[in-house]
């Protein structure tokens, strides 16, 4: 009997099932690798973006570049998202973690076609990538965090291949010293209040901070209510009181110098390391304040514009001033974060009301409040301060674009010297690293392991050549060659043999100096896999 075709899945969607939805996801990996290959290494192409605004984005930054895309396949938005963990979780290491996940899953596309089952495909991944962790801790080196030069060579081969490569000394001189500006190890005291009653207070700096959450229609006026009759009496007794709060500095030191493995316990760049734009000036004017810089004036033009060593309070709550007289400069409508990074520079703590105000909540930390003008905008600087635990990156620049292509390339800077912070291990950069696990992860394919999975294991080994590939062929070497040198290199053992990326011939790290930290390195190579994993468990597209 003659049966009617039944209709299951809705047929004006598109579906794509099976051995098609492997090969068309691979295709997509792919291209998305293709689009960031060129801006791997020192000679990387940038890219320009148009946004739907019209606005300008000038790049070589892999996660950067896939953030502006509009993308429409499954495929290539989950290999994007892939760029977005690497950016979060190591901040470097976007373009390679692309680069190596399009390879993975081009090298599976052949097991396919021989009709291997991709579990059978994964499992041989899987093995490679714990081996290949195994091998990658073994080739690490451990580094002396509190050598400056060595840090600095460092943070110089993150940033070798990115635009700011020209004032590199300067880059990573503001990278690596706003990181330990905000290092907090687990041995530094918190503020111990002394009481010194000796010193006179040399004027008094109210930093009125009402948050920024928008009041509600009416409320406006409403907002700032407490009359200056209020406020003056709580102002005026925080100058009576004398006292000053003071950090132990010389213990932490102490203790920091003689034990190298001090656990660090937070380095929070997003929050207490503000870099602040100024358009105008020359890029060699770019500094690291010992302090906080704020885009505002004051809000009276009778109010000081200069004040040494200011005691600060941080208000968050409502104040209204009629002639604030005295001798108290207040700056309004802070921003919650400028606040934050404020209380941290210099000790001072947020009240929430003028009634609470105590003496320990006057922030002593800071050295000179003044206000400047760059530009034609007025900026207040909080500077000197004692023990920053917070700072503010002040850059210049010709141009708004070239700011933010440095904004983000000293980002990855300051990510690539907390990840040494807290995994004080380095490996070879310039695609050794990679050289090194490839030929010792072939080696091991055919020795150790068994069966059809020993495939998919010597393919990872041939994936990851990809790095110190690209490299020569973005430098213009001749990456046969060059490969089949460096091979015969690690096969006798030297596994610190790489790419210069600027002429595409092999080099020893050690002499060439190009190290990168560890945690980027197991981080891209888990991504990668994980990535390609999960891209061929997809037997079904259904859009």
């Amino acid at each position: 009997m003659n049966q009617s075709q039944v209709m299951v899945v809705n047929t004006t969607k598109q579906r794509e099932s099976g051995h098609k939805a492997q090969m068309s996801n691979i295709a997509a990996g792919k291209t998305v690798a293709d689009v960031v290959r060129t801006c791997l290494g020192p000679r990387a192409m940038l890219k320009m973006l148009l946004d739907p605004m019209g606005g300008i984005t000038l790049t070589n930054d892999g996660f950067a570049i896939l953030r502006e895309c509009e993308v429409a396949h499954p495929a290539a938005k989950s290999m994007i998202e892939l760029s977005r963990t690497q950016d979060d979780e190591v901040g470097d290491g976007t373009t390679s973690v692309i680069i190596l996940a399009g390879e993975m899953l081009a090298i599976s596309a052949p097991f396919l076609e021989r009709k291997i089952h991709p579990v059978i495909i994964l499992r041989g991944f899987q093995k490679a990538l714990e081996d290949a962790q195994v091998i990658l801790r073994s080739i690490a080196k451990r580094v002396d965090t509190n050598d400056r030069e060595q840090m600095l060579s460092l943070i110089k081969s993150a940033i070798g291949t990115k635009f700011v490569s020209r004032w590199n000394d300067l880059m990573c001189n503001l990278a690596l010293t706003a990181v330990q500006t905000v290092v907090r190890r687990s041995d530094d005291s918190e503020f111990v209040s002394v009481d010194i009653s000796a010193i006179k207070p040399a004027g008094v700096a109210a930093v009125d901070a009402e948050s920024t959450k928008p009041v509600a229609g009416g409320d406006a006026a409403a907002a700032t209510t407490a009359s200056a009759t209020d406020a003056a009496p709580a102002t005026t007794s925080v100058s009576a009181a004398v006292a000053a709060t003071s950090a132990v500095v010389a213990s932490a030191d102490a203790a920091a110098s003689a034990a190298p493995d001090v656990d660090v316990r937070e380095v929070d760049i997003k929050r207490f390391v503000r870099i602040e734009k100024v358009p105008g000036g020359e890029i060699e004017e770019s500094r690291v304040l010992d302090g906080v810089m704020v885009n505002k004036d004051v809000v009276h033009p009778k109010m000081r514009r200069h004040i040494e060593n200011p005691r600060i309070i941080l208000l968050d709550c409502p104040l209204e001033y009629k002639k604030v007289k005295n001798n108290i400069t207040a700056l309004r409508r802070m921003r919650k974060t400028d606040n934050n990074r404020i209380a941290r520079a210099t000790g001072a703590k947020i009240v929430t009301s003028v009634d609470e105000l105590k003496e320990q909540d006057v922030g002593t930390g800071c050295g000179l409040f003044s206000i400047e003008k760059i530009g034609d905008e007025y900026f207040t600087f909080l500077t000197k301060c004692k023990e920053p635990k917070a700072c503010t990156i002040l850059l210049r620049g010709p141009g708004k674009d070239t700011l933010n292509e440095i904004d983000r390339n000293l980002q990855d800077a300051m990510c690539v010297a907390r990840n040494v912070l807290f995994n004080p291990y380095l490996c070879p950069g310039g695609g050794a690293t990679e050289m090194a696990l490839s030929v010792q992860l072939a080696q091991r394919a055919k020795s150790d392991i068994p069966g059809v999975e020993q495939w998919p294991y010597a393919g990872v080994a041939e994936a990851l050549e990809v790095i110190p590939r690209t490299l020569i062929q973005n430098g213009g070497g001749n990456a046969m060659r060059t490969l089949t040198e460096l091979r015969a290199k690690h096969a006798n053992g030297l596994t610190t043999w790489g790419v210069d990326g600027e002429k595409g011939v092999p080099v020893d790290m050690n002499e060439y100096g190009i190290w990168e930290p560890l945690a980027v390195k197991l981080q891209t190579i888990k991504t990668a896999i994980d990535s390609a994993s999960l891209l061929l468990r997809v037997d079904d597209i259904v859009s």
